[in-house]
Parts: structure tokens; C-alpha cells; sequence
């Protein structure tokens, strides 16, 4: 999906702050995208919460988690300007496909989406057009295949998929040994860029090697 210029207009109005400056919408240096890996979610948790992502009717893989403002260090939360955030639930209803939790979209705007400074519209705008644009690796789409890999593996999976990034836009993390999501880091405009220390892949994944659940 293409974003239009009256979103990046929005997008591009909001200044970086001085460092003193924090909590503010719109005050960040650049957004990572995270993309959550749907069935190791469910097996370490959603499946005992009886999420309704977890349906084995309806598998996920790739789903989008968020996207969230960062800092070149840090990041940003919570940056109510004057009333609590609410979204709409026409905005709902459009990314339960790729975000099947109502809640989790509720929260990631609250949390995250009042930190971009757009209105709930345009943040999930600029999240799905952002998750239209990574592509899943063909054998990560496999459900008879399981694979055990090093984060740099799977790093090397998306880039092979996605030759507009490069290594130092991508970062893994994993929980108990399995992969649990994928970032991927745009400039303010939502173009690709380098990642800050907040994506240090070595924080985010200590493992030699993980697992890749299928969906």
C-alpha cells in the first residue's frame, strides 16, 4: 500500500527534540517495525490464554506486533496529549487480518502510537503499509518444515526475500530459544534505514541457535 502525501506530510512535520525533550508525540528519531512470530507466541503463551490467534482453524505466521518510535537511545512511551488515545473500532475491524488481537492494537497505540504523533488512523496507515512491504521468506510459509537456525540465519532468510534491506536494518529476538519476532527499522518518511543500539542484536538474541516453529 502506497502512503499518501498528506500522511507523510504528518509524518514529516513533528522536529527531533533536544534530548531534554522526551515523551512528546512526535518527538523521535526513527520507527522499528515489529513483526511478531505468531506461532511461537502461541506455543510459549497465547494457547494457554486461549487467544484467538492461536486458532488452529486459522493459522498466522508473520503478524504485525507494532511500530514503535525510538530514540537513537531509548525510546519514547505513553505520550498522551491531554485525553487518554482511543481508537476507533472501524481502525479495529481494518487490522484484524494482519493484528488479530483487538487488545494488543488497542495498547500499541496507546503506548506507541501517541509517540508517532498521528491520530490512530494514520499510525496504522503507516504500520500496514510498512508490513505490506516486508515479504516472508518462502520456506518460512512451509508448515512441514521445521527449522532450527542462528539469528543470522534467519536475518540472512529476510534479506535473500527483501533486497531493499540490508543487515544493519534487521534485528531477531527470540524467547526460549525460538524466534519470537523480527524488526526491521524505517527513517521518520518510512524509508529503510540503519538501526540504533536499541535493536543490538546480541541483547536481543544471547542464542547460537533457534528454533523457527511452524504455523
Amino acid at each position: 500500500m502506497a502512503v499518501t502525501s498528506a500522511l507523510l506530510t504528518v509524518l514529516l512535520s513533528a522536529s527531533v527534540a533536544p534530548a531534554f525533550d522526551r515523551d512528546r508525540p512526535g518527538v523521535f528519531d526513527y520507527y522499528v517495525l515489529v513483526l511478531g512470530w505468531s506461532p511461537t507466541y502461541c506455543l510459549i503463551e497465547g494457547r494457554l490464554r486461549r487467544d484467538t490467534q492461536c486458532d488452529a482453524k486459522t493459522p498466522h505466521d508473520l503478524v504485525l506486533h507494532g511500530l514503535w518510535p525510538q530514540y537513537d537511545k531509548g525510546w519514547p512511551k505513553d505520550c498522551y496529549a491531554g485525553r487518554r488515545p482511543w481508537v476507533p473500532s472501524e481502525v479495529i475491524d481494518t487490522m484484524r487480518d494482519i493484528m488479530p488481537s483487538k487488545n494488543l492494537i488497542i495498547h500499541e497505540y496507546a503506548t506507541h502510537g501517541t509517540c508517532a504523533g498521528l491520530t490512530p488512523e494514520q499510525y496504522y496507515d503507516a504500520a500496514r503499509a510498512l508490513y505490506d512491504k516486508v515479504s516472508l521468506p518462502p520456506e518460512f510459509s512451509d508448515p512441514e518444515r521445521r527449522r532450527d537456525l542462528s539469528p543470522a540465519g534467519v536475518e540472512r532468510e529476510f534479506l535473500a526475500a527483501n533486497p531493499w534491506l540490508s543487515a544493519d536494518m534487521i534485528a531477531v529476538t527470540c524467547r526460549r530459544d525460538a524466534l519470537l519476532d523480527i524488526r526491521v527499522c524505517f527513517d521518520r518518511d518510512l524509508r529503510p534505514r540503519k538501526c540504533g543500539p536499541n535493536e543490538d542484536q546480541r541483547r536481543l538474541c544471547r542464542a547460537d541457535t533457534i528454533n523457527v516453529p511452524v504455523p
